[in-house]
């Protein structure tokens, strides 16, 4: 069976009998207090409960400069009952006119006070739980792991603020609902408390964080007292209705369609024990999702787009080990979608070919047990998609599949070790029911070892993938990396090795570019956390690699990379960077597997300054050269990003960016056996606007609008030679054009209770290609293009999404209080 070995390898895996992460008896202990009253979470602590709670005190700064005591300082509490667990802070302040206080959205904290916790209640210093809250009353959480803070992690917890002429109340209310946790009769998670002072940009927490260490998740100190808890039955559900208006515009207005839609369907989340929880999605709409930044793409590779919607952005960082999973794959494009107008027979043209698979279903099952096993089971199932033909001498239409009934699944093991280690065992694999499509699976295996001081790092993974063919040979490619890293202190550096086999191919539920190469890479990084001189932190940094394609076996590339980043004690952010890379062998940009382009030796240097983000008016920019060892070739990169608060409601953001390249040889197109090269200059123009008006901390309406713009215009063709020289040809076949975009997002979101939402959306979309031989591309201009939008196609969506939390614990309290 194709997955004997996996089932195999799991089961030796559950067995291992593996230590989980040392604990540290902190000093740093919070102590919390059991009421049996109401809590009105209203930001002004005025309960019995408040008064008889101890605080604790003492912060420590761990930005800008590591163990100096704030200017301000903030006194917390700490009480519990058997529901939830409430926080009440007071952050002292000189004045009222000292806090800060933006409105934002959810998740964007923005130019604001704040004050948060992390939570880990497993103690296992691996994965934590992150609630801020902002003096304005906004809210902000994160899952925090190995990988990071991942704010697309949306829990259900309550919170108000109050502002006094001396500073302000934060009460934060979380229930048990929204997080995990051990049955046991006493609770001693690690905690922290944070808070940032935006007037002064102090950062500190109650248990000191000392910037330099490795892994700070393990500075946190302990809560005790909270006794006799049990984990709730975490079961809630996030029924949904939707409702949309199409209007779809042919090119020239030569016709238009309009259509109506509605959608509904179900999130669901079950706690199935305190450890694991199980999340699933049934009939989901992501027609909401922002849009995605499209541009033109001419090189031999794929793009990468971020993942939009929420339920494959949160709760997933157990299935991000050994990136072997790229969620946009699931519901993604049909795999036969470019196939399917070899299928058109003569008479016919080709009606409707779906860019997007239809998803109806998809689950999460994550947790990790007792003793530090993470576990997580993933699995998504897309409907068949078709493509319509028409025969207009007929009038018949014909539908033609361009991608069968498909099935995702992701399977993860993580064991925690000693001094913060992991080993992971990871399996994705795509059935497609059909005998005409190949299936795929890919395993891997990670491991992390990192020494008791938590200043080295010794990782490696390898992964090997697997195509089932119904008619062919199966292929079967590998890939293994591994490196060593020096992790804490100020000068921390590392050397990585990578080999990815000719074969290897995880695309069908991952993401890679490359294959067939080895890569060498050092590099090193020096940080000072602590101010110096007129700057109030940097870093400054050199990079070194080298390729080799493994077969035939010939040398790459080498590339060089070296610059710095410091922030003034006034905020103002500097960034110098410079590349250099020799002559390289390039065999990708042939398109054709053997072939070589023999490319020139470059170097660029580039600066970044951006001014204080506390002020009402920002203003950032960047300016890049790029110079080739070779005449008349070059190029520039700009960008001009001012930002304007014209007051605590309402902020405009502006991004324009310029990227001219001349004379660049590239692929163009094959001519019988001979690829063809075109010495090309092109010109890229994107403009960004935004606006944000926040009418509460509960309610926004935001505007987001992006025109792009990609012209290229050929200055002569070449023969790539089998030297990997460029030659002569008598090509000269035109090849220049220009290709708009643009699009627009409206957004209103009222979260007008916890975990519902009213959502209504605009979106607009325009985009088109101008290649007529009528026009003089040398000359063409950005405005030439701004005024061709109105030919292009058009596609406008008006939408409207109501979304409501149902909590099981929340319906369970209301009806025992009838």
């Amino acid at each position: 069976m194709k997955q004997g070995t996996l089932v195999l390898l799991a089961l030796l895996f559950l067995n291992l009998n593996l230590a989980s992460q040392e604990t540290t008896d902190y000093n740093y202990n919070v102590e919390g207090f059991r009421i049996d009253s109401d809590i009105k979470i209203d930001g002004k602590l005025e309960e019995a409960g408040w008064a008889n709670a101890k605080s604790v005190t003492g912060f420590t700064n761990f930005q800008p400069t590591f163990g100096k005591a704030p200017e301000d300082q903030s006194e917390v509490k700490l009480l519990f009952d058997d529901n939830a667990i409430y926080i009440g802070a007071y952050l002292f302040e000189k004045s009222r006119e000292d806090i800060s206080v933006q409105l934002s959205q959810r998740d964007q904290l923005g130019n604001t006070d704040w004050f948060g916790l992390i939570i880990d209640t497993y103690g296992n210093a691996q994965d934590a739980l992150e609630f801020i809250v902002g003096a304005s009353g906004v809210q902000f959480d994160a899952k925090i792991s190995d990988n990071g803070e991942d704010s697309n992690w949306d829990g259900v917890w309550t919170s108000n603020v109050n502002l006094t002429d001396k500073g302000w109340y934060a009460e934060i209310r979380i229930p048990y609902s929204a997080i995990r946790f051990p049955k046991a009769q006493v609770q001693n998670w690690k905690i922290n408390f944070i808070r940032k002072d935006n007037k002064t940009q102090d950062k500190s927490a109650w248990f000191p964080i000392d910037p330099s260490e490795g892994v700070w998740l393990s500075q946190m100190g302990t809560t005790v007292g909270i006794t006799d808890i049990k984990p709730p039955l975490r079961l809630s559900i996030s029924p949904y209705v939707s409702v949309y208006a199409v209007q779809q515009t042919a090119a020239n207005n030569s016709s238009t369609s309009t259509g109506y839609s509605y959608n509904g369907g179900m999130d669901l989340k079950y706690g199935i024990n305190d450890a694991f929880t199980l999340d699933m999605t049934l009939i989901p709409d992501f027609g909401q999702v922002q849009s995605d930044d499209q541009v033109l793409n001419l090189s031999p590779f794929e793009l990468q787009f971020d993942e939009q919607r929420q339920f494959f952005t949160e709760g997933t960082e157990l299935f991000s080990k050994g990136d072997l999973f790229y969620s946009r794959r699931v519901g993604g494009s049909p795999i036969g979608m470019y196939d399917v107008e070899n299928q058109v027979n003569p008479g016919e043209t080709l009606l409707d070919n779906p860019q997007k698979s239809k998803l109806l279903n998809a689950t999460k099952i994550s947790g990790r047990t007792d003793g530090g096993l993470g576990i997580g089971v993933f699995n998504g199932l897309s409907h068949a998609s078709y493509a319509i033909a028409h025969n207009a001498e007929t009038g018949t239409e014909r539908r033609l599949q361009s991608a069968p009934l498909t099935n995702y699944n992701v399977f993860v093991l993580d064991q925690n070790l000693k001094n913060n280690s992991t080993v992971s065992l990871v399996n994705t694999n795509v059935t497609r029911f059909g005998n005409s499509y190949y299936d795929a699976n890919v395993t891997g295996s990670q491991f992390n070892f990192k020494d008791k001081k938590q200043a080295w790092s010794f990782w490696g993974e390898g992964a090997v993938s697997q195509k089932y063919f119904a008619e062919n040979d199966n292929e079967y490619g590998a890939k293994y990396e591994a490196g060593i890293h020096k992790i804490s202190g100020n000068l921390r550096y590392g050397i990585d090795f990578e080999q990815v086999g000719e074969k290897f191919d995880p695309n069908d539920l991952g993401f890679q570019q490359y294959s067939n190469i080895r890569e060498t890479e050092f590099h090193m990084v020096y940080s000072e956390f602590d101010t110096f001189g007129i700057f109030n932190r940097g870093n400054f940094w050199v990079n070194y690699s080298y390729n080799s394609i493994i077969n035939p076996g010939e040398y790459a590339s080498m590339h060089f990379n070296t610059g710095f980043w410091m922030q003034t004690k006034k905020n103002i952010e500097y960034n110098l960077w410079s590349n250099f890379e020799p002559k390289s062998n390039d065999f990708f940009e042939p398109r054709v597997w053997g072939r070589v382009y023999k490319e020139n030796s470059w170097a660029n240097v580039g600066v970044y300054v951006g001014s204080d983000d506390r002020k009402k008016l920002r203003l950032s920019g960047i300016v890049s050269y790029q110079n080739y060892h070779e005449k008349d070739r070059d190029g520039i990169y700009l960008v001009l990003n001012p930002e304007w608060q014209v007051n605590d409601k309402l902020e405009f953001e502006f991004e324009a960016e310029y990227d001219f390249g001349r004379r660049h040889p590239r692929f163009v197109t094959m001519q019988d056996d001979d690829i063809i090269f075109g010495r090309r200059n092109r010109t890229t123009v994107t403009n960004s606007f935004s606006a944000s008006y926040n009418f509460t901390d509960k309610m926004n309406l935001d505007l987001r609008i992006r025109h792009y713009w990609s012209k290229v215009n050929y200055k002569g063709f070449n023969l790539l030679e089998e030297d990997g020289s460029l030659g002569d040809t008598d090509y000269n076949e035109f090849n220049d054009f220009s290709f708009g975009l643009f699009n627009l997002d409206l957004n209103y979101r009222w979260r007008f209770a916890p975990g519902s939402d009213l959502i209504i959306n605009w979106k607009n979309n325009i985009s088109g290609v101008v290649n007529d031989k009528a026009f003089d591309y040398a000359e063409r201009t950005y405005f030439d293009d701004v005024s061709s939008l109105k030919n292009f196609p058009e596609n406008n969506s008006i939408s409207v999404r109501l979304v409501y939390y149902l909590d099981y614990q929340q319906a369970s309290q209301v009806f025992n209080r009838l």
